[in-house]
Parts: structure tokens; C-alpha cells; sequence
């Protein structure tokens, strides 16, 4: 009796403790159990019709890619597309018995359950890819990783995704997902990312490459440890072989298979430029635009871009060396400069580099800062002098008004035609000009070129006082070398989406800004300035052979220094300066700093281009001879060393000279005129 009951206490202690524990088990089942709170449900139905994120992705004039705007590098492609030597592949190392369970492999699991119980751990390895969707689509709503409250949740997602969706769409959201080391979001995406090739160009050694990487990407980077990839690697082919994905005389070969990775895709970089085409595309498609997939085209230039960046920094790095001025840590105290340069004829921006370095500061100063341009806004008060009927070979003198400014360098004595004048970039000549012309005349002109900064109806703006926005600068001085158009800068040339169908092309906004012979003349006065002026350092370190015109700018106490200028088909600007204005130095000028450097841009990005064609005068302009000292037209009696040959608007030629022929014009003169004319 006393071992019979001993033994009926045993198991009625057992049948407690069993109950017990499956009690603690329930409860702890029903503690843990996924529920749903708030508004963070996982939505299994919004599978139907769900999209993993695409990063967008800017190209440059040429197609090539300069950006991701999101860091999933994910190219989302069909089931139908993807071979089945690479479905197989996944399917014999991640879920072998895929087709045959319903989103769970007890099989898999009880075997898991073993090994977690003997290491006291909390393994993955029972995971179908089912559950491993479950996770990769709602990373938030079930948890972090490695706890019992997130396996329940896939348990429970597993299912009823079995339930909602074919197999088929399960592996196609898994392979467009799944993570696959060094920022590439599914297969097409790690097949182009490694081997530069789509995923249906694959071989079995490359399929099984990509499908060892999902246990875990970095440990197997075939990049970072290419033995260790490797070695994964054959262990997915021998289970393909396993699973009969591939024969044993593919095997075979496929083990003999070296690793020869694509070398990893560069980028053109820009980042002042991305960001402004980021900008532009919120403002069109919503934040969500990074990650739509969209293809986005631009103009830019990524030779020019590289020119750019490179010319720059050289630049500013020689001068503070020069001057013992090293950059420290607070970046406003740095010397910064900018190079921005678009189509004259589209409004294209076909480079931007809006500081010295885009990790210091992020602020754009070619689209975001406003700057004095000193001298370099006196191409605008000529135009509006030249549109108001004032020729080029009128005199001007400074021996009137309150504002007399002095001039930064010696000039010769006496008055000086307008093509002389901005030549050597008179301070006074220009206050002059302006003057007759009116200031609100002269704003109005810089209106119409494009320029919308507020200026201020105060003589020393027309020696560019007021501040204005490097990018706008730069597209009025490109109304000059399109023939009159004011143009809007584009940074965005067409918008596709994920399947090419294009859902954006921005036009091309022109308008009259002035007459083409106005701008021909502009153009033809802005060579004589880097041809023989202030920036014919532009034209000593540019281009033999292209068509250049521009002008240099400094301001007070030189705090800021310019070179703006254009060829037929390009128009930019190279700007140097601090953030907080101070001097560049005593010597310091546009001529000397800037205008070097945007001749070397050039003569980079006309290196294996051909020279354009010289701008086309307009056939209503007249050509005559004129006596440069008094500013009429040349006569008989004028001395030969004083006549040159002028372009003049219809209708706005001056009288005839009087001071050389002693008040009487011959009468053969009076016929070779008017032969000249008719």
C-alpha cells in the first residue's frame, strides 16, 4: 500500500505540475498573444495591392545616375521575371517546403524548438519566407527582433497572408523586399548592385550568391569578406542540387565559379543640385517623393559639375594658403565660394556647387544666398541705356551730381564712350549712365532679366549695392546670350515613374527681356571685356577658340568677388566670399580670383567639345565708322587713329562729327554715306 500510494501521489503531483505549467503557458500565451492597438495593425489585405518603397533616382543629361533620394536601392520587378534558378535558390536555403505549408513549417519549427532549447537561445532559423515578409513589411507594428511577442506575431501574420494571397504574389513582395547588404532592397537591385546585370541574366552561382546573403548581409558582404561569401555560397548550390533546382554537372561547374563582382556604382555626387531637384519634387509629389520610384532627368553636366567642384575648391584652397587663413571648425568663418552655370537657350542648370563642402553646411548659396554684385550688375544698367535709345559710342562724363564714386583702378583721362567705359569698368561712367537712364528705369531692366531681389532706387545700386541671387544673375546675363530671353532656371527636365510612363515635364519659360539687338550689342561689348578688360583672366586660362563674353565684380572692400559670364551655349558664375561678409584682402578683385577659375572650368568642359559658333548678329543692326573721341560719325576730315567701327540699333546712329572738318562735309562724303546706309 505504501508504494502504491507513493506512486499515486507521483502522479497526482505530476498531473499539478503539468496542469500548472500549461496553466503559466496559457496565460503567458494569452499576456503575449498580438493584439491589435491604436491605429499600428498590421494590414494583411493592403498586401493586395502593396508596393515595397523604390528610391527615386536623378540622372543626369546623359542618363546616368547621379542620386538615390532614399537609401533602398530597390528596383521592383515581376515573378514573372525572375528565373527560377534564382526563385529556387532562396527557396532551397530559406523555405525548402514552401508550396507545401500554409505560412508555417512545424517540421522546421519543432526542429528549431530543439536547438533553442539546448543552447538557451532565441534562433530564427524556423522561419518560412512568409513570416520573414510578415517582418520585413511590418517592422513596426510587431516589435523589435528576438522576442517571443514578434514570433507570435509572424506566426499569426503567416497565416493569414497564406490565406489572403497566392504563393506566387508572396514570393514576388518577398524577392522585391528582402535585404540584401550594402543598401540593395531585392533581387533585381542586388543583381545590377554585384553584378552589373539583371536578375534574369543571372548564373546558378550568381543566384546562389545572392540568396546566401538574407541570413545575414553583412557577416557574408561578398565585397567586405569575399571567403566567407563564398563559402556560403557553395553551401546554397549543394542545396540547390539538394532540391533538384540545379544538376549535379551545374554543381559542379557553378563550385568552380570565381567571385568577379561590378565594380560599385558611382555617382556624379552634386549634392547642392539634388537638393534643389529634392525640393522641387516635394513641392510637386508630396515627401513621398523619394521613395516613388520616380526617374528623374535634369541637364546637368557631370563633367562640367566635376570641373566645377574641383576649379573651386583649388581656388579657395590657394588663397588660404596664401594668406595663412586655414578653415577651422566654425564653418561661417570659412571662405566659401559657388559655381553655377545653365543652358542660356533652355534654362537648364547644367552645374551647381553651392560651397566649398556639402557636410559643413548644407546652405545653397547659388539659389539660396543673396550677395552684392558689385560691377557685375553693370552689364544690366548698360542694356537698359542701350534699349532706351542711348548708343554705345555716346560719351560719358561724371562732372555732375552728388554721388561721385571713385574708381578702383587708374582711367584715362577724360570721357569715355560706352563700350570703353564697361570695358575697364568705370565706377563713374556707370553712375553716370544710370543717371540719365533713371534708376527705376535700370531696376525695371533688372526685373525683366529675371533678377527679383527688392533693389533699392538709390544710385549705389547701379554699382550692384544691392544684393541679389547668384542663380538669377547669372539667367539674366543669359538673356544676353540667347538673343533677349529672359529664362527661368530648370533643374528638372522630365519625371517618370516606376514604368517609364512620364508624369512631369516642366517647360521652358522665356520671355522678351529685351530686343535681340540690344542683347547682341550687350554680348558684343561683355567679349571686349574678357578680351582685352577687367576679366581677361577668364580668357587667358579659358578656351582658345570659344566665343566668351562676362564681366569680373567686387564689392566695397572687396567682401565679395565675381566672374559672370557666357559663351554661345553655356552661362554661369564663379562668386567667392564669407558667409559673414569681410574682406578678401587689399588686393583682392573679381578679375584676380574669380575669373581664373571660370576660364579653367571652361577650358575643362570644352576639352573634348567642340568650339560653338559665335553668336549671329541680327541683320537690322548698322555698322558705322565713328570718331571715338567726340562720339559722332567719322567724316572725311576725322584723324584715322580716332575712327572705329560701332554697331548701332536702327535709328540710333549719332550725328556727324563736328569737330575735324571745320563746319563744311564734302559732298563725295555726303554719298559715300548715304551709299553706305541704303
Amino acid at each position: 500500500m505504501e508504494r502504491a500510494e507513493l506512486r499515486r501521489r507521483i502522479l497526482h503531483g505530476a498531473w499539478i505540475g503539468a496542469l500548472a505549467t500549461a496553466a503559466c503557458l496559457l496565460i503567458a500565451l494569452a499576456l503575449l498573444w498580438p493584439r491589435c492597438q491604436g491605429g499600428a495593425c498590421p494590414s494583411v489585405p493592403a498586401l493586395e495591392s502593396y508596393r515595397p518603397p523604390q528610391a527615386s533616382e536623378v540622372l543626369d543629361r546623359d542618363g546616368r545616375l547621379v542620386a538615390r533620394l532614399a537609401p533602398e536601392q530597390r528596383i521592383l520587378v515581376p515573378i514573372a521575371a525572375i528565373p527560377q534558378r534564382v526563385t529556387g535558390a532562396f527557396l532551397a536555403v530559406e523555405d525548402r517546403r514552401f508550396y507545401q505549408h500554409g505560412g508555417i513549417d512545424f517540421h522546421r519549427m519543432l526542429g528549431a524548438l530543439w536547438r533553442d532549447l539546448r543552447t538557451l537561445s532565441l534562433r530564427e532559423g524556423s522561419s518560412t519566407i512568409t513570416m520573414q515578409l510578415a517582418r520585413n513589411v511590418f517592422p513596426q507594428q510587431i516589435g523589435p527582433a528576438r522576442t517571443l511577442r514578434r514570433k507570435l506575431w509572424e506566426l499569426v501574420l503567416a497565416r493569414e497572408i497564406e490565406q489572403k494571397l497566392p504563393k506566387e504574389r508572396i514570393l514576388e513582395l518577398y524577392l522585391n523586399q528582402i535585404y540584401l547588404g550594402n543598401g540593395l532592397y531585392g533581387v533585381e537591385a542586388a543583381a545590377r548592385g554585384y553584378f552589373g546585370k539583371p536578375v534574369g541574366e543571372l548564373s546558378a552561382a550568381q543566384a546562389a550568391m545572392l540568396a546566401a546573403l538574407p541570413k545575414a548581409p553583412t557577416t557574408y558582404d561578398p565585397r567586405r569578406y569575399p571567403d566567407a561569401a563564398r563559402r556560403r555560397r557553395d553551401l546554397v548550390l549543394r542545396l540547390m542540387a539538394g532540391a533538384s533546382v540545379i544538376s549535379p554537372e551545374e554543381l559542379k561547374k557553378a563550385l568552380r565559379d570565381k567571385v568577379r563582382l561590378s565594380p560599385p556604382e558611382e555617382t556624379a555626387g552634386a549634392p547642392w543640385f539634388v537638393a534643389a531637384v529634392r525640393r522641387e519634387l516635394h513641392d510637386r509629389f508630396g515627401a513621398e517623393a523619394d521613395t516613388m520610384g520616380l526617374r528623374v532627368r535634369t541637364g546637368l553636366d557631370a563633367g562640367l559639375q566635376r570641373a566645377g567642384e574641383r576649379e573651386l575648391l583649388r581656388q579657395i584652397a590657394a588663397l588660404e594658403n596664401r594668406r595663412k587663413m586655414p578653415c577651422n571648425d566654425d564653418h561661417a568663418e570659412c571662405l566659401e565660394g559657388l559655381f553655377v552655370a545653365l543652358d542660356p537657350m533652355t534654362g537648364d542648370v547644367r552645374a551647381l556647387v553651392g560651397g566649398r563642402d556639402y557636410a559643413m553646411s548644407e546652405f545653397d548659396r547659388a539659389t539660396q544666398a543673396r550677395r552684392q554684385p558689385g560691377s557685375a550688375f553693370k552689364p544690366i544698367v548698360w542694356a537698359a541705356a542701350l534699349d532706351s535709345g542711348i548708343p554705345l559710342s555716346t560719351l560719358l562724363t561724371a562732372d555732375d551730381g552728388d554721388y561721385q564714386p571713385a574708381d578702383r583702378i587708374t582711367l584715362p583721362a577724360g570721357p569715355l564712350n560706352l563700350r570703353e567705359a564697361l570695358r575697364v569698368s568705370s565706377n563713374r561712367a556707370a553712375v553716370a549712365l544710370g543717371t540719365r537712364v533713371g534708376v527705376p528705369r535700370v531696376i525695371d531692366q533688372a526685373h525683366a532679366l529675371g533678377v527679383t531681389s527688392p533693389i533699392p532706387d538709390f544710385p549705389s545700386s547701379l554699382l550692384g549695392a544691392g544684393e541679389v541671387v547668384p542663380i538669377e544673375l547669372v539667367a539674366a546675363y543669359a538673356a544676353f546670350a540667347n538673343g533677349g530671353m529672359r529664362i527661368t532656371p530648370r533643374f528638372v527636365t522630365a519625371v517618370e515613374g516606376p514604368t517609364g510612363n512620364v508624369l512631369w515635364v516642366p517647360s521652358v519659360e522665356m520671355k522678351t527681356a529685351v530686343e535681340p539687338g540690344v542683347a547682341y550689342l550687350m554680348t558684343s561689348v561683355l567679349t571686349e571685356v574678357v578680351e582685352r578688360g577687367t576679366g581677361a583672366a577668364a580668357r587667358a586660362e579659358g578656351p582658345a577658340g570659344v566665343p566668351l563674353a562676362g564681366k569680373t565684380g567686387t564689392t566695397n572692400d572687396a567682401q565679395d568677388v565675381w566672374f559672370v559670364g557666357s559663351t554661345p551655349e553655356l552661362s554661369g558664375a564663379v562668386w567667392l566670399g564669407y558667409d559673414r561678409p569681410r574682406s578678401l584682402g587689399r588686393s583682392a578683385s573679381g578679375g584676380r580670383l574669380a575669373a581664373p577659375v571660370f576660364g579653367r572650368i571652361l577650358r575643362e568642359y570644352y576639352r573634348k567639345r567642340p568650339a560653338p559658333e559665335a553668336w549671329a548678329r541680327p541683320s537690322d543692326l548698322e555698322e558705322r565708322d565713328v570718331d571715338v573721341a567726340s562720339g559722332g560719325l567719322a567724316i572725311a576730315g576725322c584723324p584715322s587713329d580716332h575712327v572705329a567701327r560701332e554697331l548701332f540699333l536702327p535709328g540710333t546712329a549719332p550725328p556727324d562729327c563736328t569737330e575735324h572738318h571745320g563746319g563744311v562735309i564734302g559732298f563725295f562724303d555726303k554719298v559715300s554715306r548715304w551709299m553706305s546706309t541704303h
